[in-house]
């Protein structure tokens, strides 16, 4: 969103350049709010009144700070919001499609920023040939990875599909970014045994359980109780990539910290009802289905935030699972603190379980399935990384020196 404001801001006739200039300061802490808070669609005016509540008035700003953040806020709404076509139609389509959350967010991202780019025209008037030219653009000038074009491309075939209703189009030669085949970070054991026991005590167990499962971070966070099968030592990862389940060890090792993790969830859950929740989020699709057993002990998350929030959408007062972005962070600085020198993520964890399961023999058709690979071929790469990959030795380890 920020291109586009920034592009519909400076052609602006209303205020002076260095208003202008002032109001972008604003609505930039604006959005920063509503992301942080995770308030949803800065494009609803509740959110402008949550900000000016909970951020602006605890400042007691002086009468020219007050005049001029509402100002931007005022032109934000009644100016921006108020003209726009193109995202109001985006989104109703994406929700009659029953898409995603993470999905509304990216297409509307990308829709964003290709009417930044083609500013001042309209998306609405836009035709293949924008597309085209936006998407060598992002090859070209922005340098963008093969999957973020990709990604690009599929929201706009979207929103020129669903909501210019032009079913026959095609984007064709626009020069497509190249993908690279790389090689995934790996963590020795060693490695892997420092970080784990250094991580703070509130993100050790979802560090453990991701490596110990091979879980990517979204499957990790949405875990959710009934997913625990303990007799069977097996973790149910639901509606994973590709909107597949599939099935994944559950190490033995870390049984008693998950039932007390699990008795965490029940104090916390018990304290929910006395206060009336909506239940746990979930898909709308799922929401509608599991009305009343979204309340229910068995849907609540494994891992869930501390405190209730709304719904972007709905705006229940829900319990969500635990912020990716947190966790992400406090990977990172263990991975500093303890000197691994090495670009440490999450992932990582992951792509750490995979090899340790080959090098340790583990059959790669299991591991596939493990790590709900759809092709083989993706679980090779880690072929590449193992310890001494198929027993071979160096030359140099023959020499006698």
């Amino acid at each position: 969103m920020h291109e586009w404001v920034k592009a519909k801001l400076r052609d602006s006739h209303l205020g002076s350049i260095e208003d202008r200039q002032a109001w972008w300061i604003t609505l930039k802490w604006y959005f920063g709010f509503c992301s942080k808070k995770e308030l949803g669609d800065p494009a609803k005016r509740e959110n402008g009144k949550v900000f000016w509540r909970e951020a602006v008035l605890p400042r007691k700003p002086e009468e020219w700070q007050e005049k001029q953040w509402g100002s931007a806020l005022d032109w934000f709404f009644n100016v921006l919001v108020k003209g726009d076509q193109a995202g109001p139609k985006m989104r109703r389509m994406l929700r009659l499609k029953h898409l995603a959350y993470a999905t509304e967010k990216s297409y509307l991202g990308w829709l964003r920023r290709f009417e930044a780019y083609l500013h001042p025209q309209s998306a609405m008037d836009a035709d293949e040939r924008n597309v085209v030219d936006f998407l060598t653009y992002l090859a070209q000038e922005r340098s963008i990875s093969a999957s973020g074009q990709d990604q690009c491309f599929n929201a706009l075939l979207f929103f020129f599909r669903h909501v210019l209703q032009r079913e026959d189009v095609e984007f064709n030669g626009a020069e497509r970014a190249k993908k690279r085949q790389r090689i995934p970070v790996v963590l020795s054991v060693r490695e892997v045994t420092r970080l784990l026991e250094l991580m703070p005590a509130n993100f050790r167990l979802m560090s453990r359980l991701q490596y110990g499962a091979g879980l990517r971070i979204g499957e990790l966070v949405r875990l959710r109780v009934k997913d625990v099968d303990f007799d069977r030592g097996q973790l149910v990862v639901r509606a994973s990539k590709g909107n597949k389940d599939r099935v994944t060890v559950l190490p033995d090792s870390l049984t008693d910290l998950l039932q007390m993790q699990l008795d965490s969830v029940k104090r916390l859950h018990a304290e929910d009802i006395a206060a009336d929740f909506d239940g746990a989020s979930m898909s709308e699709a799922l929401a509608r289905k599991f009305k009343l057993a979204r309340k229910e002990l068995s849907w609540q998350y494994l891992f869930p935030l501390k405190k209730l929030g709304k719904d972007p959408r709905s705006g229940d007062l829900l319990r969500h699972h635990a912020l990716p972005n947190s966790y992400q962070e406090a990977v990172k600085r263990t991975a500093k603190k303890v000197g691994i020198e090495k670009r440490v993520t999450p992932h990582v964890l992951r792509h750490s379980f995979a090899t340790h399961m080959l090098e340790g023999g583990a059959d790669i058709r299991t591991v596939q399935d493990l790590l709900g690979h759809e092709s083989v071929e993706t679980t090779q790469i880690y072929t590449h990384v193992m310890k001494k990959p198929f027993g071979i030795v160096s030359p140099a380890d023959r020499l006698e020196l």
